[in-house]
């Protein structure tokens, strides 16, 4: 099977998005919550590639949408988790750490 324009830049912007979706995450938040949100990126992402690419109909859409869910959890378990830097960005941006008063 040759994956389309839209199905190739799904995945490539899908295996960039994992420190974008660390930016939103919680360390508190529990899988089913993170996995939720990184579901809802993939259909934004499969979404718009298909659309931005002229190719905006039912079948090109879901496999937009699958192949970007493919990629960016690809992208994360196996870059951008081993490496710590989705994890510090989610540390670094969550709502609950204690961050050092300024001038400290």
């Amino acid at each position: 099977m040759t994956l389309s324009n839209a199905e190739l830049w799904a995945a490539g912007l899908g295996y960039v998005l994992p420190p974008v979706i660390a930016i939103v995450n919680q360390p508190r938040w529990s899988s089913a919550v993170k996995g939720l949100l990184m579901l809802v990126v993939a259909v934004l992402d499969g979404l718009g590639t298909a659309y931005f690419n002229d190719q905006f109909t039912g079948k090109t859409i879901v496999t937009c949408m699958l192949t970007a869910a493919i990629a960016i959890g690809v992208a994360y378990h196996t870059v951008w988790r081993p490496s710590g830097i989705a994890p510090g960005i989610e540390q670094a941006t969550s709502t609950s750490s204690p961050r050092p008063a300024p001038g400290a």
